[in-house]
């Protein structure tokens, strides 16, 4: 008996410990699945919440604009919509204000909730803080989310732009907000698995195919991150190669790196691969398309401007939006996006001006070719504009420099669809730039809309040309070019003028409007008019110094009443649109007109 006891003590204790480890072993797998099964619902809220947060944005759009469209007088007489339309305008008045490292509290706002929503998901649903590995997945689940949602909001042909009114430019500071949001999970989930391992000691688990695939893929948005900091500013083009390229190494690199359809994390790719696949090939067949048949004619303009003249546009172009432009003879491989100035069945113009990269080389181009025709195409068109002809009556454009290719634009489109409606908006056309030959790339729109009763024009010059002489009657024209950002960041209006002279009385259509100023830094003010300097039929008043954005807003909105509609559209420098952003929000007011603001700039 004892020697049966002995035989079989081995063999108990061999089954225990199985059994124990089998134990073991399934608790680890079920541990596993519990943790697989809370990080794939932080996807999904991730992208509820995401859908949640459009929801919004959406009834909020759709909402103002069925109001201020249809809306009846009774309507907006009633009791209930004056509540709303107070409580809007008190909302608008505070989220409108500029905000440290934001345009506004609102778009601070949007970036915070967004944050949030991140930070929420990393830290709840049971995740496993006894371990690295257990933070290092959840960052991985939710850098495969924000990958779909950068992409999303990168689109060019975003559904966004109807849903919510905001076009892909508008879209891009939140798209870099959730660039680097992603980098930092990225980078995040590559740095605790190793640490992980590491302790572990099964380091050689790094060096797996699948994982290999994953180092590469945390290399690229690692090489996204420093070209974005060190060169985006300084040569777009090159970053945005270097950005389009590591982005498709990505996603083929993510792809592999977690392959599994049952743990679908590939799902997330998929879909992020799609939505961009589609919109380039979309892209492309425009691209294809409005390349058969089409040139563009150059013609050099003074002080860096060059006209292009297009045989061909697309389809809904409207002026003030912009499209993509592609001349192979001078980039092959590039497309850039420039405004509309005008539009025709027969014909599309731009105005460009010069800075560095592509517009630099096609204005030498021009300038030694003038007059030639280059085979071209074009991809658009793009940007969220308000129906300014329905939506207002008393209108006011502002631009900068370069900017007023988009305020031409939109007050050559206004006019047009005037033709046989009976509103009659106002428009106030204010525009400052550093030389006065600069107006000339404008002559034809500027003789345009002189002709029209409705406009008052406030021109100014920060450097006055030296053969400016008195004014004389003007003469109507035609119209035609344009002008537009080279890159998402328009280095013009990215520059500030210099120091600037204050309106001190306005006159309807500027024919001959008097203008107060105080020049050059001296107090004496002077009052008068000025002469184009370029050879041309068209007589303008022409103010020395920068005029006084705020207050001719405030005057407008002070001989406002509460039943009028006021649009402010503005393009130009940042200290110009601050200006502009800052008047328009202090002018909302429960017991004052409605104002809506558009500011036409890359980003918020």
């Amino acid at each position: 008996m004892s020697s049966s006891t002995t035989v079989s003590t081995p063999v108990a204790k061999n089954a225990t410990a199985a059994a124990a480890s089998a134990a073991m072993a399934k608790k680890v797998q079920a541990a596993r699945a519990y943790a697989q099964s809370n990080n794939i619902k932080s996807a999904k809220y991730f992208a509820a919440a995401m859908s949640g947060f459009i929801l919004l944005f959406a009834i909020f759009h759709w909402s103002r604009f069925l109001y201020s469209r249809f809306a009846s007088r009774g309507v907006k007489n009633s009791k209930l919509m004056k509540g709303q339309v107070t409580l809007a305008r008190l909302t608008r008045h505070v989220l409108n204000h500029p905000a440290p490292f934001f345009k506004s509290i609102g778009h601070a706002l949007v970036v915070i909730v967004y944050l949030l929503i991140n930070i929420i998901l990393t830290v709840t649903l049971d995740v496993d803080w006894s371990t690295q590995i257990g933070i290092a997945k959840r960052c991985g689940w939710l850098a495969f989310s924000n990958i779909v949602f950068i992409t999303f909001l990168a689109l060019k042909n975003t559904p966004l732009a109807y849903l919510i009114g905001y076009s892909y430019e508008s879209l891009n500071p939140l798209h870099q907000a959730a660039g680097y949001t992603t980098i930092i999970y990225s980078l995040l989930h590559v740095t605790l698995e190793s640490v992980y391992f590491k302790k572990a000691h099964h380091l050689a688990t790094l060096i797996e195919e699948e994982n290999i695939y994953g180092i590469v893929a945390g290399s690229a948005m690692f090489i996204i991150l420093v070209s974005a900091i060190t060169i985006r500013s300084m040569r777009y083009e090159i970053f945005y190669i270097i950005h389009i390229a590591m982005y498709a190494v990505l996603l083929v690199t993510v792809a592999l790196h977690r392959p599994e359809l049952d743990k679908k994390e590939i799902f997330a790719i998929l879909v992020a691969a799609g939505l961009w696949g589609s919109d380039r090939v979309l892209r492309a067949c425009r691209v294809l398309w409005y390349s058969y048949g089409n040139q563009a004619i150059l013609t050099p303009l003074p002080y860096g401007g060059t006209r292009i003249t297009l045989s061909r546009a697309p389809s809904r172009a409207v002026p003030g939006t912009h499209c993509f432009l592609w001349i192979p003879k001078i980039r092959l491989i590039e497309t850039h996006p420039f405004t509309i100035a005008n539009v025709s069945p027969s014909r599309m113009e731009l105005v460009i001006n010069a800075y560095d990269g592509f517009t630099s080389d096609l204005h030498e181009y021009a300038v030694k070719n003038p007059g030639v025709s280059l085979r071209a195409s074009v991809d658009g068109p793009y940007g969220a504009i308000p129906n300014f002809a329905k939506v207002a009556d008393k209108i006011i454009l502002v631009a900068g420099g370069s900017g007023a290719s988009f305020t031409f634009g939109v007050a050559l489109d206004i006019l047009k669809k005037l033709e046989h409606s009976t509103r009659k908006p106002t428009i106030d056309f204010i525009w400052t730039v550093r030389e006065e030959e600069t107006l000339s790339w404008f002559e034809k729109e500027l003789a345009e809309l002189q002709s029209s009763p409705h406009i008052s024009f406030f021109l100014h010059t920060t450097r006055p040309s030296a053969t400016s002489s008195p004014a004389q009657t003007q003469s109507p024209g035609h119209s035609t070019p344009v002008d537009l950002p080279s890159s998402p960041i328009d280095s013009e209006k990215s520059h500030d003028f210099p120091a600037a002279s204050p309106i001190a009385g306005t006159a309807p259509n500027t024919h001959h409007a008097t203008f107060d100023l105080d020049i050059e830094k001296k107090g004496t003010k002077q009052s008068h008019s000025r002469k184009n300097p370029w050879e041309s039929s068209i007589s303008l008043d022409i103010a020395p110094g920068r005029p006084d954005v705020s207050g001719l807003i405030k005057d407008v909105v002070a001989r406002s009443n509460k039943e009028d509609r006021i649009s402010i559209a503005a393009c130009g420098p940042a200290s110009l649109m601050d200006a502009v952003r800052k008047t328009a929000t202090n002018s909302i007011s429960v017991n004052g007109p409605s104002i809506e603001l558009h500011c036409e700039q890359f980003g918020w």
